[in-house]
């Protein structure tokens, strides 16, 4: 998994340093929130000495319940009706459904959805997909067992891959700055550490952001 994510962010690098650069290119930034639905996916847990745990687990995203709230940022490079953009997303996942072995199972501080895309304005709407790397910050308690933020990077992990596809529409009021809204759909694995082990995460979800940008 390690050699997949570094393939991935070799190859999101590379787009970046390949992209086109006209003279008549504009830059647009974007910031946005809202909430997303995660679709029933299986969760397995590994720990050693004891009986794996696979569920089908069940999210909530509790968009505004943390100090980590949900949120999307994005750059992108325009040329004409096409652009590359580099999109972090900072989507949350809040296990349900958990069986009797775990009290707590949470990836709050951010299930970290970082992608480059390619965007296509067309016909008033813009069309983006996307493909990028996982970054996790995990939280489990399982079998009385608490896992730490003692590892990874301050405690966030490189993790999987990523990959999405979306629709936005923006209105402009004024010459710079227009309010949009997206509707994204993700699909994503990632593997997180649990205290003696690690779960295997991987997340299907529908997103709905709003947000401002700012053209220059």
């Amino acid at each position: 998994m390690k050699k997949i994510c570094l393939a991935v962010l070799l190859m999101i690098c590379s787009a970046l340093l390949l992209a086109p650069s006209p003279c008549s290119a504009e830059w647009v930034f974007q910031v946005a929130t809202g909430s997303a639905y995660s679709f029933p996916t299986p969760l397995n847990i590994e720990q050693a000495g004891e009986d794996d745990i696979d569920i089908t687990a069940e999210y909530e995203t509790r968009a505004w319940s943390t100090m980590a709230p949900y949120y999307d940022f994005k750059i992108g490079k325009w040329n004409g009706n096409h652009a590359w953009e580099f999109e972090s997303l900072h989507h949350k996942l809040f296990l349900s459904n958990k069986p009797d072995e775990v009290d707590k199972f949470a990836i709050s501080h951010g299930y970290n959805l970082n992608t480059v895309n390619y965007a296509v304005k067309w016909k008033k709407f813009i069309y983006r997909v996307g493909l990028g790397i996982v970054m996790t910050h995990p939280e489990s308690r399982i079998r009385g067992e608490r896992k730490e933020d003692d590892g990874g990077f301050s405690g966030f992990y490189l993790s999987g891959v990523t990959s999405q596809v979306a629709v936005e529409k923006r209105f402009d009021f004024t010459d710079h700055w227009f309010f949009s809204i997206e509707a994204k759909l993700t699909g994503s694995y990632a593997t997180v550490p649990v205290a003696d082990g690690n779960a295997t995460v991987p997340n299907a979800a529908l997103h709905g952001l709003f947000g401002i940008g700012y053209k220059f």
